[in-house]
């Protein structure tokens, strides 16, 4: 097909009419444009208007060849114009490409060394708000008081009054332990499907490891947990979301409980200090503070336990020593000191009239808190006993080792009645409300069930964690279950 030629520019029209007066061709703009302004064809002279003009059809997705194009040299000459070009035009990106490269690795520089530079200065501003804290509660400590008063730490010794309170409880729990049926506990069946509905890294990833967990007795939702990063973090499992971190501890936080009744969170650290913080709203998620700072300790506090009355907890601690505190004063009542060994962990019975503690010596220690002292020992574990939980009508306990092995106690006779055995040290060991389900922590997660009056089979094992699991705990009913792992993650199960 020829290419229609404009008969005033003489270049191929883009857009070509036809006047059937002047029997020429045109660009439709250009003699549009000499029809306004003369009235005649710029060509013949005749008169001409803009109804004289009749489009011409053509092919608008392939434009008419330049009459350069229309020889070889043209073409030639084209290419080579397309070619240089196209060499220019891609020199200069390649010249744009290498300035933003250098601009974009001077700002990556710049935004690398100002984080260092914040974090630096976080960790500085922390450790002095420490020594401040610490150099206050000194001085509050070594000023006289008047009238010979006594001070808030001076020990109170656990009173008739404190164990007639235990006792009734005690008394008033017990009528409740032949309870057998529980009809809100999620089956065994929903227990084999649980899942990792959520993992989330809430603990600092420069100190990577969570050490800790605990979940509210009655609303699931509420998680705490304490990290390596010295740092105890309140979270939100329901909506998935970071409530609160509480700062304060400067080494790592070993020990997270959660009050059942009241907005309390009690905390144990590496630093030989255990804190308890207290909500200044009236729901859990407004801001919390420390309200209490416990120093009886000069080693890692390695356990925190509140009493079933709800007004006391215990901590130990591999000084070889374990204390029992008053809740609302922050105040030691009693603490005993020089034992034979350091315990790595310690918990109240569900009665609140006796504790266990495992030892770094193999061994599980049983305490009577009216004599304060050790009514027996339960052997049969070849490490260091990490972790202990007892079931929720008190007759079974649970203690997990070094050795890799979880051991189940019957406490009336006392018998180890059976021996789990896994394939890694165990960290962490817990029961739920019931006593029903059993969850272990070691280098995966495993949750057992009673499967007769006296034998736990496995249900289910949970591999999502990347390194050990360090704490494990079910929320009511054993609805959903939290753990923590040294991989920094914090997971909910359903």
């Amino acid at each position: 097909m020829s290419t229609i030629v404009c008969a005033i520019s003489g270049q191929a029209a883009l857009e070509p009419v036809f006047s059937p007066k002047t029997k020429h061709v045109y660009e439709k703009g250009l003699i549009e444009k000499q029809i306004e302004s003369s009235g005649k064809c710029p060509v013949t002279k005749e008169e001409l208007t803009k109804d004289d003009l009749v489009d011409i059809k053509s092919n608008k997705s392939v434009r008419p060849r330049p009459a350069t194009a229309t020889s070889i040299p043209g073409m030639l000459t084209l290419l080579q114009s397309e070619w240089d070009a196209l060499m220019s035009e891609t020199f200069e990106l390649k010249s744009q490409l290498d300035t933003s490269r250098k601009q974009l690795s001077h700002a990556l520089y710049q935004h690398d060394a100002a984080c260092r530079v914040i974090a630096r200065l976080i960790r500085e501003r922390d450790m002095v708000k420490a020594q401040n804290q610490q150099l206050q509660e000194q001085l509050s400590n070594s000023a006289p008081l008047p009238n010979g008063a006594v001070r808030e730490e001076a020990e109170t010794g656990i009173t008739p009054e404190i164990l007639q309170k235990m006792k009734e409880l005690a008394d008033s729990l017990s009528k409740t332990r032949k309870q057998k049926h529980f009809p809100d506990l999620n089956p065994l069946a929903d227990i084999k499907k649980f899942k990792c509905v959520g993992t989330h890294p809430i603990h600092k990833s420069t100190e990577p490891g969570i050490l800790c967990v605990d979940v509210h007795k009655t609303e699931g939702n509420r998680v705490v947990t304490g990290g390596v990063d010295a740092q105890v973090v309140l979270f939100d499992a329901e909506k998935g979301s970071l409530v609160q971190k509480l700062t304060g501890h400067a080494k790592k936080v070993t020990s997270v409980s959660l009050h059942a009744t009241k907005e309390i969170i009690v905390s144990g650290s590496q630093d030989s200090t255990a804190k308890v913080w207290t909500c200044t709203g009236p729901d859990w998620t407004a801001a919390y503070t420390c309200a209490h700072t416990v120093k009886k300790h000069q080693a890692e506090v390695s356990e925190i336990s509140i009493h079933p009355l709800g007004d006391y907890f215990l901590t130990c601690a591999l000084d070889n020593s374990w204390a029992m505190h008053d809740l609302n004063v922050g105040r030691c009542v009693k603490h005993l000191r020089g034992l034979e060994t350091s315990y790595p962990c310690m918990k109240w019975h569900p009665d609140g009239m006796i504790l266990a503690a495992g030892t770094q010596g193999n061994a599980v220690d049983v305490w009577d808190i009216k004599e304060q002292k050790v009514v027996a020992t339960l052997l049969g574990h070849q490490g260091s006993v990490e972790a202990l939980t007892f079931s929720g009508n008190g007759y079974c306990l649970a203690t997990g080792s070094k050795d890799g092995t979880v051991k189940l106690w019957d406490l009336r006779k006392p018998l180890n009645i059976q021996t789990l055995q896994l394939e890694s040290p165990v960290n962490a060991v817990a029961f739920d409300a019931t006593g029903q389900y059993l969850s272990v922590g070691a280098d995966t997660v495993q949750i057992y069930n009673f499967a007769s009056k006296a034998s736990m089979a496995e249900a289910v094992t949970l591999k999502d964690h990347g390194d050990s699991v360090m704490g494990v705990c079910f929320s009511q009913h054993a609805r959903s279950l939290a753990t923590v792992s040294m991989d920094r993650t914090l997971k909910i199960y359903r």
